[in-house]
Protein backbone atom coordinates (compact mmCIF):
# COMPACT_ATOMS: atom_id res chain seq x y z
CA UNK A 1 0.00 0.00 0.00
CA UNK A 2 3.29 2.38 0.12
CA UNK A 3 3.29 3.39 -3.66
CA UNK A 4 -0.28 3.75 -3.82
CA UNK A 5 -0.43 5.59 -0.02
CA UNK A 6 1.79 7.81 -2.19
CA UNK A 7 -0.12 8.01 -5.17
CA UNK A 8 -3.28 9.18 -3.46
CA UNK A 9 -1.58 11.66 -1.61
CA UNK A 10 -0.07 13.50 -4.79
CA UNK A 11 -2.95 13.01 -6.49
CA UNK A 12 -5.22 14.82 -3.63
CA UNK A 13 -2.69 17.59 -3.30
CA UNK A 14 -3.47 18.05 -7.47
CA UNK A 15 -7.02 17.99 -7.08
CA UNK A 16 -6.93 20.33 -3.88
CA UNK A 17 -5.12 22.68 -6.21
CA UNK A 18 -6.87 22.40 -9.72
CA UNK A 19 -10.08 22.88 -7.53
CA UNK A 20 -8.85 26.45 -5.89
CA UNK A 21 -8.59 27.33 -9.60
CA UNK A 22 -12.11 26.69 -10.62
CA UNK A 23 -14.29 28.69 -7.88
CA UNK A 24 -16.58 30.85 -9.17
CA UNK A 25 -16.63 29.12 -12.68
CA UNK A 26 -19.88 27.30 -13.22
CA UNK A 27 -19.10 24.15 -15.21
CA UNK A 28 -15.82 22.99 -17.07
CA UNK A 29 -16.25 20.67 -20.20
CA UNK A 30 -14.09 17.24 -19.89
CA UNK A 31 -11.71 16.83 -22.61
CA UNK A 32 -11.01 13.25 -24.09
CA UNK A 33 -8.27 14.14 -25.95
CA UNK A 34 -6.02 11.30 -26.83
CA UNK A 35 -2.39 11.23 -25.27
CA UNK A 36 1.01 9.11 -26.13
CA UNK A 37 3.11 8.46 -23.12
CA UNK A 38 6.48 6.09 -24.09
CA UNK A 39 6.65 5.43 -20.45
CA UNK A 40 3.26 3.73 -19.98
CA UNK A 41 4.29 1.69 -23.14
CA UNK A 42 7.98 0.90 -22.27
CA UNK A 43 6.50 -0.23 -19.16
CA UNK A 44 4.88 -3.62 -20.08
CA UNK A 45 6.20 -6.44 -21.89
CA UNK A 46 3.71 -8.53 -24.40
CA UNK A 47 3.30 -11.84 -23.00
CA UNK A 48 1.10 -13.28 -26.34
CA UNK A 49 -1.59 -11.81 -28.30
CA UNK A 50 -4.32 -14.19 -29.99
CA UNK A 51 -7.97 -13.58 -31.85
CA UNK A 52 -10.76 -14.53 -29.76
CA UNK A 53 -14.53 -15.02 -30.02
CA UNK A 54 -17.08 -12.16 -30.45
CA UNK A 55 -18.47 -10.30 -27.50
CA UNK A 56 -20.26 -8.02 -26.68
CA UNK A 57 -19.27 -5.50 -23.70
CA UNK A 58 -19.95 -2.08 -22.39
CA UNK A 59 -16.90 -0.14 -20.24
CA UNK A 60 -17.63 3.07 -18.01
CA UNK A 61 -14.32 3.28 -16.08
CA UNK A 62 -10.63 3.08 -16.94
CA UNK A 63 -9.41 4.13 -20.60
CA UNK A 64 -9.18 2.56 -23.92
CA UNK A 65 -5.54 2.52 -25.53
CA UNK A 66 -3.71 1.83 -28.76
CA UNK A 67 -1.90 -1.78 -28.84
CA UNK A 68 1.00 -1.96 -26.64
CA UNK A 69 -0.63 0.98 -24.45
CA UNK A 70 1.68 3.71 -26.12
CA UNK A 71 -1.69 5.93 -26.64
CA UNK A 72 -4.79 6.63 -24.84
CA UNK A 73 -7.70 7.28 -27.25
CA UNK A 74 -9.99 8.60 -24.20
CA UNK A 75 -11.24 7.40 -20.96
CA UNK A 76 -14.30 5.09 -20.91
CA UNK A 77 -16.47 6.96 -18.38
CA UNK A 78 -16.82 9.33 -22.29
CA UNK A 79 -18.25 6.35 -24.33
CA UNK A 80 -20.28 5.12 -21.45
CA UNK A 81 -23.59 3.63 -23.92
CA UNK A 82 -21.32 2.48 -26.47
CA UNK A 83 -21.34 -1.35 -27.33
CA UNK A 84 -18.04 -2.56 -27.89
CA UNK A 85 -17.22 -6.30 -29.45
CA UNK A 86 -13.86 -7.83 -28.64
CA UNK A 87 -12.13 -9.91 -31.61
CA UNK A 88 -8.88 -10.50 -29.65
CA UNK A 89 -7.35 -10.53 -26.71
CA UNK A 90 -3.82 -9.96 -25.22
CA UNK A 91 -0.89 -10.39 -21.89
CA UNK A 92 0.92 -7.71 -21.14
CA UNK A 93 3.43 -7.81 -18.13
CA UNK A 94 3.94 -4.92 -16.24
CA UNK A 95 7.14 -4.84 -15.15
CA UNK A 96 6.69 -1.60 -12.29
CA UNK A 97 4.31 -3.78 -10.66
CA UNK A 98 5.43 -7.50 -11.26
CA UNK A 99 2.49 -9.26 -12.39
CA UNK A 100 0.23 -9.65 -15.82
CA UNK A 101 -3.05 -8.09 -17.12
CA UNK A 102 -5.76 -9.32 -20.11
CA UNK A 103 -6.72 -6.40 -22.33
CA UNK A 104 -9.77 -7.21 -25.29
CA UNK A 105 -9.42 -5.73 -28.39
CA UNK A 106 -12.69 -3.90 -29.23
CA UNK A 107 -14.51 -2.17 -32.03
CA UNK A 108 -18.03 -0.20 -31.96
CA UNK A 109 -20.56 -1.80 -34.14
CA UNK A 110 -20.21 1.10 -37.12
CA UNK A 111 -16.16 0.26 -36.66
CA UNK A 112 -15.53 3.80 -36.57
CA UNK A 113 -14.02 3.55 -32.64
CA UNK A 114 -11.30 0.77 -31.43
CA UNK A 115 -9.27 0.24 -28.91
CA UNK A 116 -7.91 -2.30 -26.27
CA UNK A 117 -9.04 -2.02 -22.73
CA UNK A 118 -8.51 -4.20 -19.51
CA UNK A 119 -10.75 -6.34 -19.21
CA UNK A 120 -11.61 -5.79 -15.77
CA UNK A 121 -13.39 -2.74 -17.31
CA UNK A 122 -15.47 -4.85 -19.82
CA UNK A 123 -18.78 -5.96 -18.46
CA UNK A 124 -21.11 -8.11 -20.85
CA UNK A 125 -24.06 -6.56 -21.87
CA UNK A 126 -27.58 -8.10 -20.53
CA UNK A 127 -30.21 -8.23 -21.75
CA UNK A 128 -31.87 -7.27 -18.72
CA UNK A 129 -31.61 -4.26 -16.83
CA UNK A 130 -32.31 -3.54 -13.03
CA UNK A 131 -32.00 -1.10 -10.44
CA UNK A 132 -29.04 -1.58 -7.87
CA UNK A 133 -30.39 -2.08 -4.49
CA UNK A 134 -28.94 -0.99 -1.46
CA UNK A 135 -27.90 -4.19 0.61
CA UNK A 136 -25.86 -5.39 3.37
CA UNK A 137 -23.91 -8.52 1.58
CA UNK A 138 -22.23 -10.17 4.27
CA UNK A 139 -23.65 -12.96 4.29
CA UNK A 140 -23.86 -13.26 0.37
CA UNK A 141 -21.00 -12.92 -1.85
CA UNK A 142 -22.85 -13.14 -5.15
CA UNK A 143 -24.24 -9.70 -4.52
CA UNK A 144 -21.79 -6.26 -4.70
CA UNK A 145 -22.26 -3.31 -2.67
CA UNK A 146 -22.70 -0.07 -5.33
CA UNK A 147 -20.86 2.84 -5.28
CA UNK A 148 -24.00 4.80 -4.72
CA UNK A 149 -25.34 2.82 -1.61
CA UNK A 150 -21.70 3.03 0.33
CA UNK A 151 -21.68 6.77 -0.05
CA UNK A 152 -25.22 7.14 1.21
CA UNK A 153 -25.16 4.50 3.90
CA UNK A 154 -21.65 5.98 5.52
CA UNK A 155 -22.81 9.79 4.46
CA UNK A 156 -26.78 9.70 5.66
CA UNK A 157 -26.66 13.37 6.42
CA UNK A 158 -24.71 14.00 3.28
CA UNK A 159 -25.73 15.04 -0.02
CA UNK A 160 -25.20 12.20 -3.00
CA UNK A 161 -23.43 14.00 -5.51
CA UNK A 162 -22.64 12.23 -8.82
CA UNK A 163 -20.03 13.71 -10.37
CA UNK A 164 -18.09 13.02 -7.07
CA UNK A 165 -18.86 9.46 -7.44
CA UNK A 166 -17.35 9.89 -11.65
CA UNK A 167 -14.30 11.90 -10.40
CA UNK A 168 -13.35 9.34 -7.53
CA UNK A 169 -14.32 6.71 -10.04
CA UNK A 170 -11.56 8.27 -12.48
CA UNK A 171 -9.28 8.30 -9.83
CA UNK A 172 -9.00 5.00 -8.90
CA UNK A 173 -8.36 4.79 -12.99
CA UNK A 174 -4.87 6.29 -13.06
CA UNK A 175 -2.18 3.75 -13.27
CA UNK A 176 0.73 5.77 -13.92
CA UNK A 177 1.10 7.54 -10.46
CA UNK A 178 5.00 8.15 -10.91
CA UNK A 179 4.54 9.51 -14.64
CA UNK A 180 3.63 13.20 -13.20
CA UNK A 181 2.86 15.08 -16.60
CA UNK A 182 0.20 12.61 -17.44
CA UNK A 183 -1.31 12.56 -14.00
CA UNK A 184 -1.29 16.40 -14.80
CA UNK A 185 -3.47 15.94 -17.14
CA UNK A 186 -5.91 12.73 -15.48
CA UNK A 187 -6.24 15.81 -12.85
CA UNK A 188 -7.14 18.09 -14.91
CA UNK A 189 -9.97 15.62 -16.55
CA UNK A 190 -11.32 14.95 -13.06
CA UNK A 191 -11.73 18.69 -12.19
CA UNK A 192 -14.36 18.58 -14.90
CA UNK A 193 -16.55 17.27 -12.97
CA UNK A 194 -16.75 19.05 -10.24
CA UNK A 195 -19.15 22.37 -9.51
CA UNK A 196 -17.46 24.87 -7.46
CA UNK A 197 -16.09 24.44 -3.98
CA UNK A 198 -15.07 25.78 -1.13
CA UNK A 199 -14.11 23.01 0.81
CA UNK A 200 -12.58 19.97 0.14
CA UNK A 201 -12.13 16.45 1.95
CA UNK A 202 -10.38 13.73 1.00
CA UNK A 203 -10.94 10.42 2.31
CA UNK A 204 -9.03 7.03 1.26
CA UNK A 205 -9.79 3.65 3.15
CA UNK A 206 -9.17 -0.20 3.16
CA UNK A 207 -11.75 -2.30 3.54
CA UNK A 208 -11.68 -7.01 4.21
CA UNK A 209 -14.73 -7.24 2.57
CA UNK A 210 -15.83 -5.05 0.00
CA UNK A 211 -18.85 -7.15 -0.09
CA UNK A 212 -20.03 -5.83 2.92
CA UNK A 213 -21.73 -2.68 3.82
CA UNK A 214 -20.55 -2.76 7.70
CA UNK A 215 -17.19 -4.15 6.82
CA UNK A 216 -16.00 -0.64 4.34
CA UNK A 217 -18.23 0.90 7.76
CA UNK A 218 -15.51 -0.73 10.01
CA UNK A 219 -12.93 0.62 7.37
CA UNK A 220 -14.26 4.25 7.56
CA UNK A 221 -14.09 3.88 11.24
CA UNK A 222 -10.47 2.92 11.27
CA UNK A 223 -9.29 5.60 9.40
CA UNK A 224 -10.96 8.16 11.65
CA UNK A 225 -14.33 8.68 10.74
CA UNK A 226 -16.52 7.27 12.88
CA UNK A 227 -20.47 7.15 12.23
CA UNK A 228 -21.13 9.92 14.41
CA UNK A 229 -18.32 12.19 12.81
CA UNK A 230 -20.11 11.22 9.15
CA UNK A 231 -23.48 11.83 10.35
CA UNK A 232 -23.07 15.56 12.22
CA UNK A 233 -19.41 16.97 10.52
CA UNK A 234 -20.31 16.31 6.98
CA UNK A 235 -24.16 17.10 7.46
CA UNK A 236 -24.61 19.11 4.52
CA UNK A 237 -21.79 18.27 2.47
CA UNK A 238 -21.82 16.63 -1.21
CA UNK A 239 -20.17 13.01 -1.23
CA UNK A 240 -19.22 10.74 -3.83
CA UNK A 241 -17.20 7.80 -3.61
CA UNK A 242 -15.75 4.43 -5.72
CA UNK A 243 -14.75 0.95 -4.10
CA UNK A 244 -12.80 -1.52 -5.80
CA UNK A 245 -14.44 -4.46 -6.39
CA UNK A 246 -12.88 -8.03 -6.13
CA UNK A 247 -12.54 -8.60 -9.91
CA UNK A 248 -10.40 -5.22 -9.95
CA UNK A 249 -6.77 -6.86 -8.53
CA UNK A 250 -4.68 -6.86 -12.41
CA UNK A 251 -4.81 -3.36 -12.00
CA UNK A 252 -1.92 -3.44 -9.01
CA UNK A 253 -4.99 -1.68 -6.58
CA UNK A 254 -5.77 -4.24 -3.64
CA UNK A 255 -9.91 -5.31 -3.83
CA UNK A 256 -11.36 -3.08 -1.31
CA UNK A 257 -9.55 -0.03 -1.79
CA UNK A 258 -11.86 3.13 -1.37
CA UNK A 259 -11.90 6.73 -2.00
CA UNK A 260 -14.38 9.40 -0.93
CA UNK A 261 -14.72 12.75 -1.55
CA UNK A 262 -16.66 15.33 0.07
CA UNK A 263 -17.13 19.62 -0.67
CA UNK A 264 -19.22 21.96 0.70
CA UNK A 265 -19.74 24.35 -1.42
Amino acid sequence: MGGIHMKKMIQALAVLVAGAGVLGVSSVTASANSQYSAKRSKSVRLVWRKSMKRHAMRATKGARYSRHLAIRYSNNDVTPTVTWYTDAHEKLYKKNKGHNAIYYHVKSADGTLQGWIWRGYLKKVSKKTTTPKVVDTSADSGKTVNDIAMTRYLFPNSIYDAKLRDAANNFLAIDEFSAVTDMRDDMSRQVAFYTPFKTMKYIDFQSKDPNSLKSIDAALTAAGYDAKTRSTTYSGWYVGGSLVSLDSSYEGIEPGEGIIYLIQK
